[in-house]
């Protein structure tokens, strides 16, 4: 989306060695590297795992399992992958759904960002890993200026580029909240009870919300679809 991102370190091994970070504009250099050397740049960026990562994409990625909606370029897919299984499944749901939740903190098989060299064109726009894509970029008998080692960041997990660094927007969230209507139950001691939780409007793809209660009085049994 040539949208930066910043405070990615990049490595650089080989004939010369040296770690930067990206600035602002995502830009980076070594100047230190002799002309004639064979280097490889590899970026990396392992944090902020919840960035840009929402319900939605969850609605995104199963419309794709599903063949409702596909994803429409490679990097999503890639984005989609939270296990880095190369392929698209329920299992990818299952690790996404438990970050949004804070069951996990991080992706289990996965780094919060992938970076594909920018001058790699996908043979199969729509399987990414019909090959394995370059995520470093390697120069040998470097010139003395190298001014197109770039590459394009993926922030895994999120389909809908919502991400703080990718300018997408959240737009898909309404700002009309979802009202939901329950009875008003006695309850004694020893029993169970089942409360169904209704809405008069309910136009909605996805939601999440928690649901508080007093563990002291209350014990919580099942969610029933």
């Amino acid at each position: 989306e040539n949208e930066s991102v910043e405070n990615v370190t990049v490595n650089l091994s080989g004939q010369s060695t040296g770690t930067v970070n990206t600035t602002a504009n995502g830009a980076y250099a070594f100047t230190v590297i002799q002309a004639g050397n064979d280097v490889t740049v590899t970026p990396e960026k392992d944090d902020d795992q919840l960035n840009g990562v929402t319900t939605y994409d969850l609605v995104l990625i199963s419309k794709h399992i599903l063949n409702i909606e596909t994803l429409d370029s490679p990097y999503k897919m890639i984005a989609a992958d939270v296990n880095n299984s190369k392929s698209i499944t329920t299992f990818d749901l299952v690790e996404l759904r438990k970050l949004v939740l804070f069951i996990n903190t991080e992706f289990p098989n996965n780094s919060s960002w992938r970076f594909v060299a920018s001058s790699y064109v996908f043979p199969v726009p729509t399987d990414p890993w019909a090959e394995p894509f370059p995520e470093i970029i390697s120069i040998n008998n470097i010139p003395v200026d190298v001014l197109d080692a770039d590459f394009v960041a993926v922030k895994i997990g999120d389909v809908n580029n919502s991400s703080g660094f990718a300018g997408g927007e959240s737009g898909e969230r309404s700002s009309r909240p979802l009202v939901f209507e329950t009875k008003n139950l006695a309850m004694v001691a020893g029993a169970t009870y089942r409360l169904d939780f209704n809405a008069r409007d309910f136009e909605v793809e996805g939601y999440q919300f928690t649901l508080e209660f007093d563990s002291e009085l209350l014990d919580f049994v099942e969610v029933v679809p």
